[in-house]
């Protein structure tokens, strides 16, 4: 298996097989990420709930299907991502219902309307982002196609494991940003911090905010 699929990061250009090995080979392997994939699963759900009775959603980027047993029960679902293998497999796992959108995308420019999502859903993509510029540009996208809920991980650093391996000079694996700092792009764009979870991260670098347009 590749080194990036077993980093978390499938090339645009993945093989078939690349992409049907992921998700196993990302989470279903190892205890730590376990744990994370319950706790993304778990957020998941609850921002689900929180976007309001059958919302519409957009999964960016859907990967291989991971959350589709959460969000398949949608009004309206886009599982939108760069990688035309990964959409492959989700036709292979789910043979999406009519109401299930699947759309080759990245989040720099959704081809969708302005304001036809409820809930924008961005999980493990922002810790590949290597600027604030680039960040500003998904966000202000994101923020556009929603009428209401965004909802996204990063990689904080203001944790104990980035500083922890900073001292020890230990390679730091993806690109992260304080909590403020992170807000404060979403101000710009006019989001506002609904909440974050956790509230401090005191081991784990994953974090999760949901922005709402103000």
């Amino acid at each position: 298996m590749s080194d990036e699929v077993s980093r978390g990061r499938l090339p645009e250009n993945a093989t078939i097989d690349a992409a049907r090995a992921y998700e196993d080979k990302r989470f279903g392997r190892r205890s730590r990420m376990q744990r994370l994939n319950a706790k993304e699963r778990e957020f998941a759900k609850h921002v689900f709930q929180m976007a309001g009775p059958r919302p519409r959603v957009v999964d960016i980027p859907c990967g291989s299907g991971r959350f589709f047993d959460i969000f398949s029960v949608a009004q309206e679902y886009v599982m939108a991502d760069i990688s035309p293998s990964m959409l492959q497999v989700v036709r292979e796992r789910f043979g999406p219902p009519p109401h299930v959108r699947l759309m080759e995308t990245n989040v720099s420019k959704i081809p969708l309307p302005d304001n036809s999502a409820d809930l924008c859903f961005c999980m493990r993509l922002f810790h590949h982002f290597p600027s604030d510029e680039v960040r500003l540009a998904a966000l202000r996208e994101l923020a556009r196609v929603s009428s209401g809920y965004i909802a996204l991980s990063f990689y904080n650093k203001e944790s104990l494991r980035y500083r922890w391996r900073k001292m020890l000079g230990k390679r730091i694996r993806g690109h992260y940003i304080g909590f403020n700092d992170l807000a404060a792009l979403a101000q710009q764009v006019g989001l506002t911090v609904c909440e974050r979870i956790p509230t401090r991260n005191l081991l784990e670098q994953q974090c999760f905010i949901t922005l709402k347009k103000s």
